[in-house]
Formats: C-alpha cells, sequence, structure tokens
C-alpha cells in the first residue's frame, strides 16, 4: 500500500508497474476494465503515489504528478462513489495541493467549485438537447425551394444552438478562472485566458476538452520577479485543471501514464479508460496534443524539448517562426492562429490578435507554402471517397474524422487563411468568401449548409452518449453485408442530409486538390444528379438508389450518355449487383458495355461487373472467355499502377469463383494465390479491404485443399486466415467460415474433439448475433452431442459459399 512514506525512483516506478501489471488482470481482450469496482482500489493507490512522488519531484515535474494523481484519484471515487477513504483521500489532496502551490486561500473546497461547474454543464446539456430535439430531418423527394427552404433553416438553427453553447461554456471558463484568481491571490501583473480550437471557431460542444493558453502582459518578462510571475500561474493553472479534473469527466490516458505501457506486450491491448464518461477537460498530455498552459511538460524519445504555452504576448507570437514550428512539429500555428478571449485583460488578447495579423502577412509566402503543405496532407488523410470506402468495411467508424474535419475545421479555416479571412468561425470565413465573390451563393449555401449538418452529427452523437465519444459501431460486425457504420452514421440527421454532405465535401476538395494555388483561386460548386447516385452508392443505400433511379430515368432519355450518365447507370448496375438482381445488373452493364467510355476507371469498373454478374448467374465457362477476352483491353487503359492491381486482383478472384464451381479446384487455388498476391500492389485508399480478401483468399484456397483431400494443407490455410482476420478486424461470418473449414477439416482426420472445439467456437460467434428470444431455436451443441451431430447441426451454407466473394467492390 502507498501511504505518506517517501520511496525513491526507482521503488517508486517497479511499484507503479506492480499495480499496472495487477490492472491487466481486470482488463478484457480490448483493454477494458471487466470490474472497475476491483480496479478502484488499484487507481486510488497510484493516486496516492503519485502525491506522493511529488513532493520529491522537481518544480515542473511536482505539477505533473499532481496533476495524474488529480485524475487517478478520481477514478477511484467515480468507479466507487460510496468508499468513504477515496473520497477523503481526494479531499485530502485538494488541501495539500493548495498548500504546496502558496495558494492565498487555503480553506477552499476545490470539490465544491467544481459541482458548481458541474451543474451549469449539466444545465447547458439539457438545454441543449431540447434545441437539437426541436431540428427536423430533411427528406428526399422534396422540391427545390421546400429543400433549400429547410436546409437555411437548419444553417439558422445550428448557428443559434453553436453560439449559445459557445457563450456558455466560455462563461463556465470565466467562473474557474475567478475562483482561481480568488484562490492563489492578486495576480503578479495583466493576463488573458485566450481560447482554442472549436471554441475559437463557436463550435464547440457541451462535452468538448478547454484548449487554451495564458498570455502575459509585455515587459513582464524584464522584471526581476518574472520566474515568480510564472509559477503563480502554472499554479493557477493548476488549480484550475483541478477543478476540470474533480468534474469527473477526464478519461485516464489524457495524462499518459507510461507504466500501463511498460507492461503491455506486443499484440496485446493497452488499457483504455472506457468507464469514464469522457466530457469537459483539459487537453490530453500527449505528445500531439497539450494544448494547454502548462504545454509538453516531458520530452520524449524522438522530440528532446518541452514547451509552455503561459508567454508575453511577444513570446507566445514566437511559435508562428517556422524554424520554431518544425522543432515543435506538432501543428502548434495551426492551432495559435484561431483564438478567442475568454476571460482577464482584453487589451492583451488584441495585442496577440493584431500580432497573429502582422506576421502572417509580414511571410505571406511561408505561410502560404506552409498552408499548402498542410492542406494537401489533409486531403489524403480526410478524402471524402478514401473515408467512406474505408467505412464501409469497418465495424465502427470516427465520426470527428470522418464528417466534421472532412469540411469545416480542415479546408474552410484554410481556405480563410489563404484569404486572409482572421474570423475563427466557419460560417463567417463562409460568408466573407462569398462578399469576396471567391465563392458564388449557391457555393455559399452548400458550405454553410456542409457546416451545419457536420455540426450538428457531433453534437448528436455526443449528446446521445452524454460522453465526447467520436465512436460509431461495435468492435465486431457480423457481415460486411449488414454495415451498421452507416445505418447509425445515417439515423443522427437523416440519408438526405448525411448524403449531400459528403456530396459537398467531396466536391469541394475535388476543387481544392486540382489546384496548385489557392491565393486567387475563385471557384463554385453545385450538386449534380450523379454526386448524389455516387454517394447513396457509397453508402449502400439499395433501395434509395432503386427510388431515385426510377424518377431519374423518367425524366432523362438522352439518345446518347454523357460521362455523368453512364456513371450513374454504373452505380444502379453495381446496386441491383449488391441486391442479388444479376440479370437486371448484367442488362444494365451490357448496354454501358456497347458504350465508347473515355473514363478508364469507369470501363474497368463495367467490365469487372459484367464478369461478377456472369459468374453469379453461374455461367462460369462464359465468365471465364470473358474475362480471358478484355484482360488486355484493361491493361492498356491508362489507370495508375494500383488501380491495374485491383483489376487483376478483381478478374483473378472471379476467375477462382468460377473455377471451383467447375471442380477444378487446382486451377482455383492458383488463381486465388494471384489474387492475394495483387493485394501488395493495391493502394489502402483505393481498396480498403485488401487485406480481409487476402485473407479470405486463404480459407478459400482451404476450401479446395479441403476437396482435394489434403486436410493438413487445407488446416494451415484456415489458420492463416483466422489470423488475418484477427489482426484486420474481419467480420465474425468471415471468422466463422475459418472455423467451420477447420471443424470439417479434423472431422475428416477423425480427431473429434478439435472439430467439435471448432464447430463450437463458430456455433458461439454465430449466437452473438442472435436475439436471445430466438437462441431457443437456434441448433445448441449438446455436451454429449457426436461430431457427427456437430457437423448437421453446426455447419451453416455450403462449401461454394466459402468461396464467394466478400467484399464490396470499388469504384
Amino acid at each position: 500500500m502507498a501511504g505518506s512514506s517517501h520511496v525513491d525512483a526507482s521503488s517508486w516506478e517497479q511499484e507503479l508497474n506492480k499495480m499496472a501489471e495487477k490492472l491487466k488482470g481486470f482488463l478484457n481482450e480490448n483493454g477494458k476494465e471487466a470490474e472497475p469496482e476491483k480496479s478502484a482500489f488499484i487507481f486510488h493507490q497510484m493516486g496516492l503515489l503519485y502525491k506522493d512522488q511529488s513532493k520529491q519531484d522537481d518544480s515542473n515535474t511536482k505539477k505533473l504528478s499532481l496533476i495524474r494523481s488529480a485524475v487517478i484519484l478520481n477514478a477511484a471515487v467515480t468507479r466507487q462513489p460510496g468508499n468513504e477513504q477515496f473520497k477523503q483521500s481526494l479531499k485530502d489532496f485538494c488541501s495539500d495541493l493548495l498548500k504546496t502551490a502558496g495558494a492565498k486561500i487555503l480553506d477552499v473546497d476545490l470539490l465544491k467549485i467544481a459541482g458548481k461547474v458541474k451543474e451549469m454543464a449539466v444545465k447547458l446539456r439539457k438545454e441543449t438537447n431540447e434545441s437539437l430535439l426541436m431540428l427536423k430531418n430533411i427528406s428526399f423527394d422534396l422540391r427545390k425551394h421546400e429543400q433549400k427552404d429547410l436546409e437555411n433553416e437548419m444553417i439558422a438553427n445550428i448557428k443559434t444552438i453553436q453560439t449559445q453553447i459557445t457563450q456558455k461554456y466560455k462563461n463556465m471558463m470565466k467562473f474557474v478562472s475567478k475562483e482561481c484568481e480568488k484562490i492563489m491571490g492578486n495576480p503578479p501583473c495583466k493576463y488573458s485566458i485566450t481560447g482554442m480550437g472549436s471554441l475559437a471557431r463557436c463550435e464547440i460542444t457541451p462535452y468538448s476538452d478547454f484548449e487554451h493558453i495564458i498570455l502575459l502582459e509585455e515587459v513582464v518578462q524584464e522584471k526581476e520577479n518574472y520566474p515568480q510571475t510564472l509559477e503563480y500561474f502554472r499554479w493557477f493553472s493548476v488549480i484550475f485543471q483541478t477543478i476540470i479534473i474533480n468534474l469527473q469527466e477526464t478519461i485516464i490516458p489524457s495524462v499518459a501514464i507510461l507504466n500501463f505501457k511498460h507492461v503491455t506486450k506486443p499484440g496485446e491491448r493497452e488499457f483504455f479508460d472506457a468507464f469514464t464518461k469522457r466530457g469537459i477537460s483539459f487537453d490530453f498530455i500527449r505528445p500531439y496534443a497539450c494544448h494547454f498552459p502548462l504545454g509538453r511538460m516531458e520530452k520524449t524519445e524522438k522530440k528532446q524539448f518541452t514547451n509552455e504555452f503561459i508567454k508575453p504576448v511577444s513570446e507566445m507570437l514566437t511559435y508562428l517562426d517556422e524554424d520554431e514550428d518544425l522543432k515543435n512539429g506538432y501543428n502548434i500555428p495551426n492551432v495559435l492562429i484561431t483564438t478567442c478571449q475568454v476571460y482577464g485583460d482584453e487589451q492583451i488578447y488584441q495585442q496577440f490578435y493584431e500580432g497573429i495579423k502582422v506576421a502572417l502577412q509580414s511571410d505571406k509566402l511561408s505561410n502560404h507554402e506552409r498552408l499548402m503543405q498542410q492542406l494537401n496532407e489533409d486531403l489524403k488523410n480526410f478524402h471524402a471517397f478514401d473515408s467512406l470506402n474505408a467505412a464501409s468495411t469497418d465495424s465502427k467508424c470516427n465520426i470527428k474524422r470522418l464528417v466534421y474535419r472532412a469540411t469545416s475545421t480542415v479546408f474552410i479555416s484554410a481556405l480563410g487563411r489563404l484569404n486572409s479571412i482572421d474570423d475563427g468561425s466557419s460560417f463567417a470565413i463562409i460568408d466573407q468568401l462569398n462578399n469576396n465573390n471567391i465563392i458564388d451563393d449557391e457555393t455559399a449555401h452548400l458550405l454553410s449548409y456542409a457546416v451545419a449538418v457536420s455540426c450538428q452529427v457531433r453534437l448528436k452523437v455526443y449528446m446521445e452518449k452524454e460522453s465526447q465519444d467520436d465512436y460509431l459501431g461495435e468492435e465486431q460486425f457480423f457481415s460486411i453485408f449488414d454495415n451498421q457504420v452507416f445505418a447509425n452514421l445515417l439515423d443522427t440527421v437523416g440519408e438526405k442530409s448525411m448524403v449531400d454532405y459528403f456530396a459537398i465535401a467531396y466536391n469541394l476538395q475535388d476543387v481544392l486538390g486540382n489546384e496548385d494555388d489557392l491565393s486567387n483561386l475563385t471557384f463554385s460548386i453545385a450538386l449534380k444528379p450523379r454526386d448524389t447516385f455516387f454517394m447513396l452508392y457509397l453508402f449502400q443505400l439499395h433501395d434509395r438508389i432503386i427510388r431515385e433511379w426510377e424518377s431519374y430515368s423518367q425524366e432523362q432519355s438522352p439518345k446518347t450518355l454523357s460521362e455523368d450518365e453512364m456513371w450513374i447507370r454504373y452505380f444502379v448496375a453495381h446496386n441491383y449487383r449488391s441486391m442479388d438482381f444479376y440479370k437486371e445488373s448484367l442488362l444494365m452493364l451490357e448496354l454501358l458495355e456497347g458504350c465508347d467510355i473515355e473514363d478508364p476507371v469507369l470501363k474497368w469498373s463495367v467490365l469487372c461487373g459484367k464478369a461478377a454478374c456472369l459468374c453469379n448467374l453461374d455461367r462460369f465457362q462464359e465468365a471465364l472467355q470473358f474475362i480471358g477476352r478484355v484482360k488486355s483491353e484493361i491493361l492498356n487503359l491508362n489507370l495508375s499502377e494500383s488501380q491495374k492491381y485491383s483489376h487483376r486482383n478483381e478478374f483473378a478472384f472471379i476467375s477462382a469463383e468460377c473455377q471451383f464451381n467447375l471442380k477444378k479446384y487446382q486451377l482455383a487455388i492458383d488463381q486465388f494465390m494471384e489474387a492475394s498476391d495483387c493485394c501488395d500492389g493495391i493502394d489502402q485508399r483505393e481498396m480498403p479491404t485488401k487485406e480481409i480478401i487476402r485473407a479470405n483468399c486463404h480459407c478459400c484456397i482451404g476450401v479446395c485443399l479441403y476437396e482435394l483431400g489434403d486436410y493438413d494443407a487445407a488446416i494451415n490455410e484456415a489458420e492463416k486466415s483466422l489470423q488475418h482476420y484477427e489482426q484486420h478486424n474481419g467480420s465474425v461470418e468471415d471468422k466463422c467460415d475459418c472455423y467451420s473449414l477447420l471443424g470439417r477439416c479434423h472431422l475428416k482426420r477423425k480427431k473429434y474433439s478439435e472439430a467439435t472445439e471448432h464447430f463450437q467456437t463458430e456455433l458461439d460467434l454465430r449466437l452473438q448475433f442472435v436475439p436471445s428470444e430466438k437462441q431457443d431455436t437456434f441448433p445448441k451443441l449438446k455436451g454429449a452431442v457426436t461430431c457427427e451431430k456437430a457437423w448437421c447441426t453446426v455447419l451453416h451454407g455450403s462449401l461454394s459459399k466459402s468461396a464467394s466473394v466478400r467484399r464490396t467492390s470499388q469504384v
């Protein structure tokens, strides 16, 4: 047990490692606590250890240890709220902190102050929920003017909601700042608490971090008491953070406790605090974060430096210098450029604000180059098509990355800076771009609508989860053809708004990605039918595509098809195939095959689609002949190397499936091996499922070997496949195919206990996705059931099903 007695550094680390090792016993395979009430005792001990160690630390390390102690002690209390010992330890910690900080008022109750802030937060969240419930989803089948009226209404409502949240969030932080000032006594100089991030953009949520810095008045650095001044504001910040931590919404990983990593072996999941409802807190103490006054307090192996965001205005502005930026290497200038005044002296903030404008103008060329470089990186990281493509086959998605950053925080902010627009709000930037004739009225409307949708999605997800939890989806999913990620995402604001949002984001990114110099760019975007069908296709909204196609085809009957109209027909054909309407799909693809298609990607997609349809219609020989005929044609298309590998992979897989169904198992193995080898040359962004396809190839090869009677080799392939699925988040159905194959092979080898074990594993996995009320009717294994009975009751589908194409074809 950790008490108040001193322990040296090495034994202190050993104690922490022992506790972290003990914590592992309470974690599941995903690194989450199985029994939080038991973990609480470990966190209580660790919190006391950090508090005790702080007495031996130097000035800076002491503050870090105390912050960690505050977070971990609060974690213990939240897991056992009735434990009087834990609550007393936290109360004692707060009292001792005030003495250590040299506070002027020592009898103040930091927990009581946190309680008042919590009341303000609860009220804000209740009001936000009520406002969100008033918003209406926009449906398909509206007239254009009706749709635009509803879009304008949504934009206005979201602006109002975001403005209200921002002001009330600032009021909370003002309250905490005033309390800290009272506690610490009269400040030694004038200062400004300056907000950053989504608060400065007027896009804050009731669960967001408080990213901020402390600006000091100029010339304070020239005074003799400057070191004492810095210490005042450092302790001011520690007390501020402790009050926020006492809201009990700060997750443990935010304070980067390395001992959790030290006891984690390769392949194991590191501890993650899934118990704490993450909400209002300070920014993470991580090398890529640290956007709070105490800044980066620890060195890392690659970055041997620390920094601090308690500085006079002139010194804070040095972070905008290119060399300083490169040294720090985690995007400090982009964060400091967009700020807002929260509390303190407004003149100091105004000096900083004006200083940023001067710095950006004085080195315009360098800043432009840096912004363009960052923009190009963001276009790769947050591209709408690539992101949706990846999400289409994943079990969960990060809505902050997938939705929110695809427009407002990244690209509209970049357009603002490139055009010297210094207002942080995305809506205000759009208005200014419109006023400056950089974009037209329609483009301004679409971009504003996209920002409104992205803000609404983030707010709704956070409010529903009562936490700053960006993820939609589950740890695992049954089938890639049953994508709950998209279903959950579309439920947040409705299908129409989500489809239009990504169509707008895709068009905006397309404009930005095709320009080398954006400083004099004027542009416009408009949504076309092709954009709608493209997004419906990516979202796999099969019924909606059919309805939209029926309406569109009645209005459009061109004699010759434009490229846009050919793409629309391809999306519809692909949709038919996804719905198992292979004849309808084939008819449309053959129509397109007869057109003069100039787009090489469309040409390739049509031909691959036709081959897949022929195979699914059991026209195996015809499919093989067709593939043999068009292979060379596709090789001559103007495709990237990755695209060429992708089409070879498609054709090889379809050929393998045909050969398997023709009972030519060795030829099928050769084709599955070629399909797997082709995955090496495919860009992950073009086909995010490539590793799942490779795993599927191993399983299919195993099925062929099973048919050839080589059971040992089949087992080897099934185990390879299973291992690959585990590494790359394969679906439960994929894994079930492997366990089924393993069971069959062991049954043939008369290894009955092994066979039964694999069949039971398959059944258990499937049962996870069967409603409890229906499980009595689901085939079950009994303890005394023989493997022959297991064969009958557990096996699902046929061997040919295992060889089917388990993927979503990509454009």
